[in-house]
């Protein structure tokens, strides 16, 4: 008779199989194939799944990994654990000084789940009875949805989320809760889409099934992208980190993925500047399009005609141009036209192309391989991305648009009001229908309910793009953390040029009297030179730093970096300088700063722009928000005094802590 079992894996296993000096690396990933394999099929030829010893109480059972690997199971009641690996005669030595048991009431165990559920594992049971004496299942019964928290009780979620937040952060930021894990094992007869707010968990759902399909489909390549390289780099450092992590993935953001398939000469930012400047200085001197600020015509032409893939002026004349407030009647659009042509012209003199038409010309070449490049699909921050990269995508794993999309074939993560970039699309012009496979995400797992709420507040309700009617309700969440003692954020007032001394003392203070370590804390600010600065300060004043670039983190210490590049990350306190009036939402330092006859729909549409990169980085705070200013800020922040953030001013107070990070 055949019994289903669930599968876990001890904390010190989780260590064993990555450490270095116990397993080399093609050791390890050995190891990880010959598990992978296991949760496929449990008796797949090889493994030589066997129990050891005979006595009463052995529990221990052993797998193959390789001729030199064995890889242990201990058997508890409902389930099996992974313990040990490592060489044979280590590993049966080992056994035999235990007597072949494992007391796993005694075993702390990783709070992941790696049963398949479309194809439950069937485990033999031992003659023996368990160890804790309990009989077997009866063989109809269904394996447990996570090691000791049934999913249907609700104290045993919370003592797990409560345990978990006040473990290890590293740990923290892969932890799904048991409500989500459905959404992970699920069976999607085509494309889906998962929506939330910030901090529904939409990238650990997102991680997690990664690992799911990798396991479903072994033989075949599964692709994690989206819009942002330094996020794509950061989170398969994070999926790496995940128990057993298969390694039949990719992680690639979505102009690494067109390169793959455009090889030619990449876009030069220079040379694409200078001829968009030339075009410019040609066309639109004396024209009506004089009046529209020149960052605004590029990102129409970028966003809506190349984003769109448009081909005609016809199609331009009638697409409809999502999240663009400032209306272009139809002679706007015939000289937006021929100012595109002009640009493309010049660009083509020079034989340059630009990134908008790259992606285009990726998109036909996959639609026209014979074989698609990957079997999944997996697409975070969404909402960021044109209707063309959303065709690239659908041909990644469908290849022409007349091929149906593949059962879990693509997952689309996505959540509206953290749109940071010009324009959208409908998400049917991509050639995807998510018709009945749409999920949206209503409890926030990350931010304490003062954080979110103060980060709403400040953002405000107003979406730049609607995709759908649902989208006005993206940000109507509950809040499943822990509710702090008085720990709301704070606008810190201080005096003129004293932002970062005033941050410098902060981060200071934030490691003694609270124990940060520094890749628990992040500094966030609107701009590259503001990044710069602060980094170069606070490193000459012994405050290491990690700066968050285009490649990751470089460097070790307190994380830096802009908004743009804080999506998909969390910090325990995060520090927000730089918010005056002068220099938020709108300073001088934007390239699109709106001059006094700025079409005021135009100026709405960057504001809500620069707001929502504003949400995004306060919600990347668990549980400690700074934000600070040496002059008023404004109206969105200065509303939220009082009953989301508190007010301290600073202003011709000293502070000077020790310095713990020296």
């Amino acid at each position: 008779m055949q019994h289903t079992r669930a599968l876990a894996m001890t904390r010190s296993f989780q260590r064993q199989i990555r450490m270095a000096r116990a397993l080399t690396q093609h050791e390890q990933e050995q190891c990880v194939n010959a598990v992978c394999r296991f949760i496929e099929n449990a008796s797949a030829p090889g493994l030589n799944f066997e129990k050891l010893g005979g006595g009463p109480r052995s529990n221990l059972w052993s797998i193959r990994a390789s001729r030199e690997l064995r890889i242990l199971l201990a058997e508890g009641a409902t389930h099996f654990v992974f313990v040990n690996a490592g060489h044979h005669d280590v590993m049966y030595d080992w056994a035999r000084r235990r007597q072949h048991y494992v007391d796993l009431a005694s075993e702390t165990l990783a709070e992941f789940h790696l049963t398949v559920p479309e194809n439950p594992i069937a485990l033999r049971r031992s003659p023996t009875a368990s160890a804790t004496g309990d009989p077997p299942p009866a063989a109809d019964e269904p394996a447990p949805a996570a090691i000791g928290v049934p999913p249907t009780d609700p104290v045993g979620i919370e003592a797990l989320f409560q345990r978990v937040f006040r473990g290890d952060f590293e740990e923290w930021q892969l932890f799904l809760h048991p409500d989500q894990k459905p959404l992970v094992s699920r069976h999607w007869s085509g494309p889906a889409r998962i929506r939330g707010a910030a901090g529904t968990g939409k990238t650990v759902i997102g991680l997690h099934r990664l690992a799911e399909l990798a396991r479903r489909y072994p033989n075949e390549q599964v692709l994690f992208t989206t819009y942002s390289r330094s996020l794509a780099d950061l989170l398969a450092q994070r999926f790496r980190n995940l128990p057993m992590a298969p390694a039949n993935v990719e992680f690639l953001n979505i102009d690494r993925v067109a390169y793959k398939y455009d090889r030619q000469r990449w876009a030069d930012f220079n040379l694409v500047n200078q001829a968009f400047d030339a075009a410019c200085s040609e066309f639109i001197v004396n024209s009506p399009l004089e009046r529209i600020e020149k960052e605004y015509l590029r990102e129409e032409i970028e966003r809506v005609i190349k984003g769109n893939g448009l081909q005609n002026l016809e199609e331009y004349l009638s697409v409809e141009r999502l999240g663009r407030k400032r209306s272009f009647p139809q002679n706007t659009r015939k000289l937006v036209w021929e100012l595109s042509e002009l640009w493309t012209r010049k660009l083509t003199e020079q034989n340059v192309v630009s990134y908008p038409d790259r992606k285009i010309r990726a998109r036909d070449a996959v639609q026209n391989l014979p074989q698609p490049p990957y079997r999944c699909v997996i697409i975070d921050e969404a909402q960021d991305m044109t209707l063309v990269e959303m065709q690239f995508v659908r041909a990644l794993v469908a290849g022409d648009p007349g091929n149906p999309v593949p059962e879990n074939g693509i997952l689309i993560l996505d959540d509206p009001a953290q749109r940071i970039y010009a324009g959208g699309y409908r998400i049917r012009r991509a050639g995807l229908d998510i018709s009945g496979r749409a999920h949206l995400l209503k409890r926030n797992y990350r931010n304490a309910p003062s954080v979110f709420r103060a980060a709403k507040s400040v953002r405000g309700n107003v979406l730049v793009t609607l995709d759908n009617e649902d989208d006005r309700s993206i940000l109507d969440t509950e809040l499943a953390f822990p509710q702090l003692e008085d720990d709301r954020p704070i606008l810190a007032l201080v005096d003129t040029k004293g932002e970062i001394p005033y941050l410098r003392n902060q981060l200071q203070e934030i490691a003694t009297a609270r124990a940060f370590t520094p890749n628990e804390v992040a500094v966030f600010l609107k701009h590259n030179q503001q990044v710069d600065a602060t980094r170069i300060f606070l490193e000459n004043h012994g405050i290491p730093c990690a700066h968050l670039t285009r490649d990751g983190f470089a460097g070790n210490g307190i994380r830096v970096g802009t908004y743009d590049r804080a999506r998909g990350l969390e910090f325990r306190a995060v520090f927000l300088p730089r918010l005056g009036a002068s220099q938020f939402p709108l300073g001088s330092a934007d390239t699109a700063q709106p001059q006094p006859q700025t079409d005021p729909n135009q100026h709405l549409e960057w504001r809500l722009l620069e707001l929502a990169r504003l949400y995004i980085a306060m919600t990347r705070a668990r549980e400690h928000l700074v934000l600070i200013a040496d002059e008023e800020p404004c109206d969105e922040i200065r509303t939220t005094l009082g009953d989301e953030i508190l007010l301290r001013d600073f202003r011709g107070q000293i502070h000077a802590p020790p310095n713990r990070f020296t």
